[in-house]
């Protein structure tokens, strides 16, 4: 057998050959007394490792952290009891209920119902003979307002349209049949068929006994307004033109509002 001096050993470290203290198999240089297994020649001499024991002793103090730190988080956990069930506590059977006689046992149901039975309110009062008297008049009043508001709303439809009736009558009879101008020469149409033409001179006479004064070819005439037609005496006499509008729109229109028939 042969021994070898400065091999590894099977715990994975290697001793110095200058020192002979045991470092890493794959140490470079010895960090006790800093020899150099490349250079075969110590980097410092004998003072290396203690001018640089600080960073030895941090890199050592970091080597140990980081192990502890593997070994927290790579250790199995050890497997935990399963929770405690609790037991039931024995429940004691139900005492037997004492015996009852039936009178005994339908007395209390009886009153039961009559308790839980809802309470009927109070009936409403009978109104006294004045409150239905003032009721009453509220009513009357009130239907007699409403009937007001309805005439007026009414009235006033129906003034609106009669006034409307009116101008558009008016403006009809001024295009159609314009009134008769003194100085004008007109043709006038009695009822019998008979015409009188001339020039219009003035009126005399009033009322029925009104008469138009002309000037005809043949000389001055008077023609009562009462023998005229209709078309003629409308151009002729105002009083009559006036109502012959009222009868149109009295014919054309339909009477005015009334208030309803008291029952």
């Amino acid at each position: 057998m042969e021994i070898q001096h400065d091999a590894p050993n099977l715990s994975g470290a290697k001793p110095c050959p200058s020192c002979k203290a045991q470092v890493a198999r794959d140490a470079v240089i010895c960090i006790h007394c800093g020899y150099n297994f490349s250079t075969k020649q110590k980097m410092a001499g004998n003072r290396w490792f203690a001018a640089n024991q600080k960073l030895v002793v941090l890199a050592g103090g970091g080597l140990l952290i980081m192990g502890m730190g593997l070994a927290y988080l790579f250790w199995p956990e050890p497997d935990l009891p399963p929770p405690a069930v609790a037991t039931p506590a024995p429940v004691a059977p139900p005492a037997p209920a004492p015996a009852v006689e039936p009178a005994e046992m339908a007395a209390p149901v009886v009153a039961t119902a009559e308790s839980e039975a809802p309470a009927r309110p109070d009936p409403p009062p009978e109104p006294t003979p004045e409150e239905i008297a003032a009721r009453k008049a509220e009513e009357e009043r009130l239907a007699r307002e409403a009937e007001e508001a309805r005439l007026a709303a009414e009235r006033a439809a129906f003034e609106a349209r009669k006034t409307q009736a009116e101008r558009t009558l008016r403006q009809r009879l001024d295009a159609s049949e314009p009134m008769y101008k003194l100085g004008e020469t007109v043709e006038l149409r009695r009822k019998n068929g008979l015409v009188n033409k001339g020039e219009l001179q003035y009126f005399s006479g009033t009322g029925n006994e009104r008469v138009a004064v002309m000037a005809t070819a043949t000389g001055e005439i008077g023609v009562p307004l009462t023998a005229l037609d209709s078309p003629s005496r409308r151009r002729m006499d105002p009083d009559y033109r006036e109502a012959y509008i009222a009868h149109m729109l009295s014919t054309r229109l339909p009477d005015a509002p009334k208030p309803a028939p008291a029952e």
